[in-house]
This record gives structure tokens, sequence and C-alpha cells, in this order.
């Protein structure tokens, strides 16, 4: 290919993803795929009580059995830890991660157990003998700080209310008394989960003369791995972190560290390494659940559909602690709680407690599941009190297009989008006008068929910095290391992409590693993936490492082309020169000549072929101060067609339609099945996945036999539509997107199921709606 041939682009195709064969055939790298010499396995013993003080715990019996060499309780940990507190803090109390004088929740961690093998660290943990005291238990949200309710934190102030704040802006009072039509609605948003195929997992080793610790964990947040060394008093160089392929996580690793702290106590008794694997049952009972709320709202309008303020006072039913950050809901909600409306008048009344239930902490969509539905809901709700379609309405009130950037009621600044566009786009792919004339059809039937809509606004990189290297190995080879640790989105692929795009060089030839090993590549405690951030962050900072180098490069190769760096380019693996005879140099000859001749080069010249850059957002901070709130913000819009079995409840979905702006798209067919399995996971939290409890605290859906996910045969017909409004602060354009599709369909199915009963008297308040309720609602109305 010469200087003057069209380059081929890379970025924008729908690229075979690179990581997919080594997945496919077996040969990824898992924790559990690391063995050690001398490793040992654990299990861990949990309270069969959601409420109880611990009286004695006699673990003789079970470190006499053979095979078994450490086992430690509450006791061995508290004098090695630093407690973890919540964003509250000293309300909540102090978590040590495992129960110290009282257990506070089904599945909570009271003793474990390191065993030549699992087996033997099972049983041995059944033959611990503890003595319990019930004690009672709070079940319900709304009465966990009646003066009757038992306190789970005793010593910590403010009872079970760890979070009682009120967030305003504008003028809510004279907007809601301007208001021609007010319409108000009690909502409830059940806890859920996202359950990836492998659970939490960590191996820890100590070393007792240098005193440090290492760890391989599949940690997503490395913000969490300054957490677990300060929790274990050490330096974080004396802790050596090692993340290898994790299969998947949606959010819920994030808080593996909390695992990995007390294997690194555990290894540090037995004087070996210690390996625990979560099992299901562990992870559906004890990991962290999606966030349960029940919101009051109230919406107000003026008679032509003008949305002039909102007011929303919260319940979060945070479980027995508060996680680091939590509550962090009421917060991670203000950056978007307007969604893509432009009403600037609205009251939010945050309240947070404990109950004797496991903690909440983020899951994908984090913090934005439970407002969009709440906000959505009340959006249809409005457009049915004034006899208006439910696209109208939303048409009515978006942010348009020339308004952006735009600054919201809370200070976060939208940095790009279109949401009538999405709109139009949306009611195109689901032939929206002919929905509504089958709809009408089939009600002569009897059949009940409902549309539903629903906007959302994903937040990409709360954290809007990273950092990259991309350097050229001795034998020609692009390489980039970068801390993203990738859980299954394809970033190997994305990321050679970036790179190739700048060399011109086919991605598949791009060694690229997203995994960490702390002692040898290059971090910050902000790396990672989680809050949709990597098109936000780690893809611009591959950007300017491949731009780096490539003038790096362009400078060796303009003292051997005898050509200005500025009349060079890349070609097919090539440095060409464009002006004068044609000459080029191949970036192997290139990298072959730095390593054997570097005297050839000028003095001065950087002959390292590597190159690190630190990106950081633009637009952190607004000129008014305010905090921006996340990086960027990607406009959802999604649509359901469902028909509801009058005589069962049962709702089948009969199409699905989601159309996104998440910026320029850098690969086609990974940001379409990032948006697939998002709208997967929140239809099935819509339709089947639910976790329940009991007034004793005992969870009753701790199994896929009563957790239930959808299957293949629920799984509708998708059509995914793009608007591509490129973010002007980063130099791809690119925006989140992993978890955009997991945020609108409990509110988008609500709405269609809503429609579909609503004139037999059906009303739809919960986010969930297994057959049993929606026919309760069918029945309720009649």
């Amino acid at each position: 290919m010469t200087a003057t041939e069209p380059r081929r682009s890379w970025l924008g195709q729908s690229v075979l993803r690179n990581e997919d064969p080594r997945f496919l055939t077996g040969n990824a790298q898992y924790v559990d795929d690391i063995r050690m010499p001398g490793m040992l396995e654990a299990a861990m013993l949990r309270s069969p009580y959601a409420h109880a003080m611990i009286k004695k715990i006699d673990y003789s019996k079970a470190l006499a059995m053979p095979g078994v060499h450490a086992i430690i309780t509450g006791e061995d940990v508290v004098p090695l830890i630093e407690p973890a507190h919540g964003s509250t803090y000293p309300a909540g109390g102090d978590w040590y991660y495992i129960a110290t004088d009282r257990a506070r929740f089904v599945g909570e961690i009271i003793a474990i157990v390191a065993a030549e093998d699992r087996y033997i660290a099972e049983d041995a943990a059944e033959a611990i003998e503890v003595e319990y005291e019930e004690l009672p238990v709070v079940f319900d949200p709304e009465r966990a700080t009646d003066p009757d309710q038992s306190i789970l934190h005793p010593e910590a102030p403010g009872g079970n209310e760890v979070m009682d704040r009120v967030f305003e802006f504008g003028d809510v009072d004279a907007a809601f008394a301007e208001a021609d039509v007010v319409v108000s609605e009690r909502l409830v948003v059940h806890r859920h989960s996202s359950t990836p195929l492998e659970g939490l997992a960590a191996i820890a080793s100590h070393d007792p003369i240098k005193g440090e610790y290492t760890m391989w964990v599949n940690m997503g947040n490395l913000g969490r791995f300054a957490i677990a060394a300060r929790t274990l008093r050490v330096d974080q160089a004396d802790v050596r972190l090692i993340v290898p392929d994790v299969g998947g996580s949606y959010g819920v690793k994030a808080w593996v560290h909390q695992r990995a702290v007390l294997m690194a106590i555990l290894a540090r008794k037995a004087g070996r390494p210690v390996k625990w694997m979560e099992d299901r049952l562990e992870h559906l009972a004890a990991s962290h659940h999606g966030t349960g709320r029940t919101a009051w709202m109230e919406l107000a309008a003026k008679r032509d559909g003008t949305i002039l303020g909102m007011k929303m006072r919260t319940l979060d039913d945070q479980g027995a602690y508060c996680a680091v950050t939590e509550p962090h809901g009421p917060h991670l909600m203000m950056a978007t709680i307007t969604g893509p409306y432009r009403f600037r008048n609205l009251r939010v009344e945050c309240h947070c407690v404990l109950t004797n239930k496991v903690p909440v902490a983020s899951n994908r969509g984090y913090g934005r599941v439970q407002p969009v539905f709440a906000v959505e809901r009340m959006v249809d709700r409005l457009a049915r009190e004034l006899n208006m379609d439910a696209a109208e309405i939303r048409v009515k009130n978006f942010i348009q297009p020339e308004s952006y950037p735009y600054m919201t009621p809370s200070k976060a600044l939208y940095d790009s989008g279109d949401p009538p566009a999405l709109m139009r786009q949306l009611k195109g792919l689901m032939n929206y006008d002919d929905m509504r004339r089958q709809q009408a059809e089939a009600r002569k039937q009897g059949r009940l068929l409902g549309i539903g809509l629903a906007m959302s606004v994903e937040g990409g990189g709360p954290t809007p910095w990273d950092v990259a290297e991309v350097f050229i190995g001795p034998d020609g080879r692009l390489m980039v290391q970068t801390p993203t640790l990738a859980q299954g989105q394809g970033h190997e692929t994305t990321i050679a992409q970036i790179v190739g795009e700048r060399f011109d060089v086919d991605p598949a030839k791009i060694h690229v590693t997203v995994q960490l090993d702390t002692r040898t590549m290059t971090y910050t405690n902000m790396s990672g993936t989680y809050a949709s951030k990597f098109s936000s962050t780690g893809a611009p900072a591959v950007h300017g490492a491949a731009k780096k180098l490539a003038d790096q490069i362009a400078e060796l190769a303009s003292d051997l082309l005898d050509a200005e760096p500025k009349e060079l380019v890349f070609r097919d693996g090539k440095v060409t020169a464009t002006v004068g005879p044609e000459r080029s140099i191949t970036l192997k000859e290139l990298a072959a000549k730095v390593q054997s001749s570097p005297a050839d080069f000028s003095p001065g010249l950087d002959l390292s072929m590597h190159a690190t850059y630190y990106w950081t957002w633009p637009t952190l901070y607004n000129e008014q101060r305010g905090l921006r709130g996340m990086a960027t913000f990607t406009v959802v819009a999604h649509g359901a067609f469902v028909e509801v079995d009058p005589d069962t409840g049962v709702v089948k979905i009969l199409k699905y339609a989601s159309s996104e702006d998440c910026g320029t798209i850098l690969n086609p067919m990974i940001v379409d099945g990032q948006i697939q399995g998002g709208t997967i996971n929140g239809i099935g939290w819509a339709l089947t996945e639910k976790f329940v409890y009991d007034e004793t605290g005992q969870l009753l859906t701790g199994t896929f036999m009563d957790y239930l996910l959808p299957r293949f045969s629920d799984i509708p017909p998708f059509d995914i539509g793009h608007v591509e409004c490129a973010t002007p602060f980063s130099p791809l354009g690119s925006k989140g997107v992993g978890e955009g599709g997991s945020i609108p369909p409990m509110g988008c199915i609500s709405n269609a199921v809503e429609d579909a009963i609503y004139h037999l008297g059906g009303r739809i308040v919960d986010s969930h709606m297994p057959p049993e309720l929606v026919l309760r609602a069918i029945q309720a109305g009649a």
C-alpha cells in the first residue's frame, strides 16, 4: 500500500473479537484455574438466622479433622483489620466482613475453614458448633425506624436509619402551585441481581518475612484494591494484586475485596496460600443485591402536557450493613434524575434504613434502574390523565438537540444527545402506529395487547481518568497494557481497533493485555471496568498513548528516512514518506534498528518505543464549579409490545426495540451485544427475577429453581437502532454503553402491561410482574 492510497478504517467496524478463541476453547485463565504449591481451599460457615447474638463458637472438633489447617472467626479478624464504613458513618456502624458479636442476616459469614480441599473444608465447617440467641428480625423497611423495632447496630448513632437527606432544585412549591394537574403514586422496586457465570473468587498468600500479601482476585474496581490494603493496615505496595480473566460481573464483583481480605487473614494464620470460590447458593444468598426501593411520587404539569416539577420520596432497604460508598444510590441518581426531560424543579427526599437482609451495593444500572422505573411510570400516568399519547408527552418534554451540552438542575453536564431523534427512530423500529391499530383490533376480540415506552440517561465514567501503555516490542509487534480489567465486554478487540487505526495495522496482530499485575503494570486507583467507564476513560487513554507513541516513532523514522515527522504516515505496518522519492521502513525494521544500532539515531531521541498516557476528562468540573457526576451521558429509548393472558396473567413480550445514543460507535457488534445483554437483564428483573424474604429474614428465592432467570423462550425479537451524537469532550466521541440496556426495561415493560389492562381497571405499581401479580391487578380492577 502506498502513501497515497486510502487507508483502511478499523474503528466503527464489527471486527471479530480477538479474545473469543481462548474463551471458546477453554484456554482462558480464571482464578479457579490457578494452582499454587501448598495451596489450601476455604469453605465458610454461614448464619442460619437473620438476627442472633453469637454466644459461643467451638471449632475444636473441626480443627482436629484430618486435612484441616486453620479456622478463623471474628475474634481473629477484628484485631488485624480496619472495619469498613458506609458513606454516612458513624451511622450504620462497623463492618468486619465477618460476624463478630452477632449475625445480622441469613448467610453472614461466621467462620472460615482452610483445608486440603473444598470437601474437607465443607465437612469441617459443618462440624463447628455455634450457640446463638435469636433476636427480633427487622424485615419491613417501612417499619425499620419504629420504636418497637430491634436495632441492628446498637453502638451506632441514628438507630436503623442511615440516611435522611433532601435534594432540592428550582422552585418546587411554585411549580406545583402553577400546575393544572398533579398525578401521584406509591411505587415499589424489588431486590434483584445479575448473576454472573463466575462467582466471587479470591486466592491470598502471606509472606511473614516481608509482611506482604499476594492476591489473585476477579476484581473490577481498583478503588476496592486501595480499600483492601487500607483494611489490612498495609501500604498498597505491600499487596500484590493479580487480576486474571473474569467471567462477568455486572457490578457484583466490585465488592470481592471483602472476601480477599478475609482470605488474606486466613492465609496468614494457615501459613499457606488459600483459595475460595463462591458457589451459586452463596452468591444468591450472601453477595450484594440490587437495591429495593419504595418511592412516593408526584408529578406536576400544565394541561398541554408540559412537566413543571416533581416530588420524590424514596425509602431504600440497605440490608444489614452499609458497604463502602453506601448509601450511594441516592447520590448516583442525582446526576440523571430528570432523565432526558427539561423540567428543572424537583425535590428528592431520600431515606435509607437497615434491615436483616443481605447488604445492597452495585448492580448493573446501579442507582439508575430504580429512579427510571419511578419517573417513567409517572410520565405514563400523566399521559393517561391528560389523554395524551405516551410518545407525544415525552417528545413534548425532551431536551432539544441544540441545547447540548446541557446543564441539568443537579449540575450534571450532559455532553451530547438528541432525544427527539431517538424517539422517532424507536417508533419506526416498533412500527408504533400499526401497533396501536393492532391493539385496538385485539381488544375487540378480548385480547390484551399493550405498548410501553421508557427513556433513560446512562452516565458513564464517574471517575473520569485512566492510564494506558502502548509500545513496540523488539520484533516490531504493537502491544498494549491497560488496567481496564475486562469482564466480557470485548475490551481487547476495541483497544486493538483504536491502536490499529492509528498505525494502520490489523487489530488481530496487536497484543492487548487488560488483566492486571500491580507489580508490573501501570494503573490508577480508579482504573477498572465499572459504571460504563471504558468508552469514556479507558478508550481515550489508549488513544492518547497510541498518538504519543506514533509521534515518537515518527521522530525515529524521520531520522532514518530523511524526512520531517509531519511528512510521514503509517501504512500497513510501515512508516512511509509522503514527500520526495517513495521510501519507507517497517515497524519491525525500525524496532530491530533501535535494538541493534541505537548509535545510528540522533542524540536525544527517545528510543524506548514506549508511551504511557494518563487521560483526564476535560470537563470534570464545569464553569459553575458543579460536579459533572459522570464523564458521558448516553440517552436511551426502549419500547415493548406485550400480550397479557387475561386468565393467567402471563406476560409475553411480542417485540422489543431499543434506540441508543452511545456517541461514536467503535465496534457495532460489541455495542449491540452489550445492549442485548443489558436488556435481557432488565427483562428478567421485570418478569422472572426477584429476591423474596419471609418475615423471619429467610431468603425464599435462593436457588435457580426460585430465582428464575429468563429462558431463551422468554427473549423476544430485538430491533436495535443507533443515533450517534459524539461527545465533544473526547477525541473518539464515544460514550458508555455497558449498562444502558438494563436501565429502562422494568419501566418500559410495566408501562406496556398497564397499557394492556388499564381499560379493565388494572394498575401496575410494582417493578416485578409475575403472572399472579398481573392477574391480581386485573381482578382488582374488575
